[in-house]
């Protein structure tokens, strides 16, 4: 008999060969997620080259969010002032939605990417907490659930199915997608994040986000799983059930002391905030 092991690595090959393709931008742009030492230039161009890439990045770019004090005009110009991984991130947030499309307008659908986006935004607000760069929080966050995004893009109506069971019966959403593919989102995602070439650090962040969270550190991998918590906790859960409260708090306990002396944080303002960023991602 075939082992467990076995079994979802060729239920991985077998839906990786099914997946939608990502559009060319979309696909070299996350190519370059991994690769620490491209140019300015070189992403610039990639951007610019997608014309509806460039109007979104730089809407977002200009938004409330970002904080801009002057208008930026140009994907170089916000390169310049936000850093490579931040545009990065924006970019890839926006050739993601694109992606996904007309998908996003089914609620149940639309409530899985906006848990994304809540993770992403979480990450990149508490990384400094942890001494983390926020650029490599966000994509860490961002691409967490790219294994549930690319189950969807496969087959909506088939995950649709598989969220109202979870929600109606006692099984976990993971548990029913290991019935439905014989493999479950974190794997697929971990699958697609190394055949991308992303970093390890990403690999292991979009794998590991449902282990157990008394597990985690605090390297890029904790904070992942640590801000999708978050992220459940403040009512941006991929599916409605009862989420274990205190999340946030919890994390706050896994800052040093001295760190955690010089922060004043509310959680009814952080969860404000998240919601605000959430929202300016999704317009």
């Amino acid at each position: 008999m075939a082992s467990v092991v076995g079994l979802e690595d060729s239920a991985a090959e077998e839906l990786l060969g099914r997946l939608p393709a990502l559009p060319t931008a979309a696909a070299r742009l996350l190519g370059l997620m991994g690769n620490v030492n491209a140019s300015l230039k070189e992403i610039g161009t990639l951007i610019s080259s997608d014309s509806v890439l460039t109007i979104e990045v730089l809407r977002l770019t200009n938004s409330a969010m970002f904080g801009a004090r002057s208008e930026i005009r140009s994907v170089l110009q916000a390169l310049a002032m936000l850093g490579s991984e931040k545009v990065k991130g924006i970019a890839c947030t926006v050739a993601l939605r694109n992606y996904l499309g007309n998908v996003l307008q089914i609620p149940a659908l639309k409530r899985c990417w906006r848990h994304n986006l809540a993770t992403a935004v979480i990450a990149d607000e508490i990384a400094e907490w942890a001494l983390i760069d926020s650029g490599d929080a966000y994509t860490a966050g961002l691409l967490h659930d790219i294994g549930r995004l690319a189950l969807i893009a496969l087959d909506p109506a088939k995950y649709l199915q598989l969220i109202d069971r979870a929600v109606q019966g006692q099984t976990s959403l993971l548990a029913e997608e290991r019935m439905a593919f014989s493999i479950d989102h974190a794997a697929v995602g971990a699958r697609l994040a190394k055949a991308w070439g992303l970093p390890v650090a990403i690999q292991q962040a979009i794998g590991k986000h449902h282990d157990p969270i008394e597990t985690t550190g605090m390297d890029v991998a904790g904070l992942t799983a640590h801000a999708c918590r978050i992220a459940d906790e403040m009512d941006f859960a991929a599916i409605d059930t009862a989420q274990p409260p205190e999340a946030l708090q919890y994390y706050l306990t896994k800052i040093p002391a001295s760190k955690l002396a010089h922060l004043k944080i509310d959680a009814a303002e952080f969860q404000l905030l998240i919601a605000s960023r959430v929202n300016a991602l999704e317009s």
